[in-house]
């Protein structure tokens, strides 16, 4: 369980990061072909756009242990009510951290849908085929242009692999049944461990009434009572410890201690955005490419 949980966690952290290198790969197919600064950082905003809130929505509700923050709705109306206010936190949040990433009226109309981070590539989509019909791009035959479009499929592809992360969960029959295993076998343990402390110690008191030699055996004695304290013990503990650790890996955006650290791979993504967009504008021995004959 711990194997399975874990290569969750891995393919969740490696589709964000290919959404990440989605917006990283669009920017330089936009630097490559001379695109307009306006359109390439338009492009780049909604990548980033998009990134803040696929992780923003799938932490808000992150919880520091596994059964905390879980709101059960019993109708529709109130699922509703919970999801558009759930919304608007995330949107709250958005504005706290970049105040100027989305336009107001971009926002009056992604506010309308609740997985408006995947739905802002069909702008980006939109937004090239547009250029390519204006003759920014390449046109829509040839091989660049298809090339763009596989860039927008791959993000589309990568908030979608994160989502099912996120969204389906291990049968609960099957953790249900995990548990059950490990507190049975703790309580065998334990009372295992009470039988043979208290036999230990009342042979011991015995043989040490009849006047035999008590060094050695108490030497045998407590020798077998840390033994027994090892299997009995320390090891339902540990298999205890790694069911609650497999438990929150198997969700890296629900559980704090499993949270994967998306904010910082979002910085750093806008910061090298920022670079390349300074670099791609002052060449150092070309003039800049331009696809579109003026």
């Amino acid at each position: 369980f711990l194997s399975s949980s874990m290569n969750r966690w891995w393919n969740c952290v490696t589709a964000f990061l290919e959404l990440l290198d989605a917006v990283r790969s669009m920017q330089m197919q936009m630097t490559a072909l001379g695109v307009s600064q306006e359109k390439s950082e338009t492009l780049s905003r909604y990548g980033i756009l998009s990134a803040w809130l696929l992780h923003l929505s799938l932490n808000l509700e992150c919880v520091s242990h596994p059964g905390e923050g879980e709101v059960k709705c019993q109708t529709k109306e109130e699922q509703q009510e919970v999801e558009k206010e759930r919304t608007e936190r995330i949107w709250k949040k958005v504005e706290e951290l970049r105040p100027n990433l989305v336009k107001e009226a971009e926002k009056q109309v992604l506010m309308q849908y609740s997985e408006c981070y995947a739905l802002l590539w069909t702008w980006v989509a939109s937004l090239i085929g547009r250029m390519s019909q204006d003759g920014e791009i390449p046109p829509m035959p040839s091989p660049t242009y298809g090339r763009i479009l596989n860039i927008v499929q791959q993000a589309y592809g990568s908030i979608r692999d994160v989502r099912a992360v996120h969204l389906i969960k291990a049968p609960f029959i099957y953790i249900h049944t995990l548990a059950i295993l490990v507190h049975v076998n703790n309580i065998l343990n334990a009372i295992s461990f009470g039988l043979i402390l208290g036999i230990a110690f009342t042979t011991g008191a015995a043989d040490s009434k009849s006047g035999l030699r008590t060094d050695r055996h108490w030497t045998a004695v407590l020798t077998s009572v840390f033994m027994s304290f090892c299997t009995s013990m320390l090891a339902p503990i540990l298999y205890l410890a790694l069911l609650e650790v497999s438990v929150c890996v198997a969700q890296p955006f629900t559980y704090a201690d499993a949270k994967i650290p998306g904010a910082r791979f979002i910085r750093a993504l806008e910061e090298d955005l920022t670079s390349a967009a300074d670099l791609s504008e002052h060449p150092p021995l070309w003039q800049k490419p331009c696809f579109k004959v003026k």
